[in-house]
């Protein structure tokens, strides 16, 4: 084999390795397109609901709620402390 076969050889593998890259590139792109639309459109969704229900999510609320009479062992009465106290709904 002369040497300009050789070459031309080592062309065709080279762009054949080349063209298997970008094949596996172009697959990377498109997967990450697919996440990023998919995101897009949780994010949509999510606005759309924050739209139409400002409130905050259940784990925010807080609701003032004042503390009744304790009740110790044996039925003893402890009082109250009357302060409010937060509690998580």
């Amino acid at each position: 084999m002369s040497e300009i076969e050789e070459v031309q050889e080592r062309m065709k593998a080279d762009m054949e390795a080349m063209k298997e890259q970008m094949a596996t590139t172009m697959e990377a792109m498109m997967s990450m397109k697919k996440i990023m639309e998919v995101n897009a459109t949780t994010v949509a969704a999510t606005n759309i609901v924050a739209e139409v229900d400002p409130s905050p999510p259940s784990s925010l609320n807080q609701i003032n709620h004042s503390t009744s009479d304790m009740v110790g062992q044996e039925g003893k009465e402890l009082g109250s402390t009357g302060d409010p106290h937060f509690v998580q709904v």
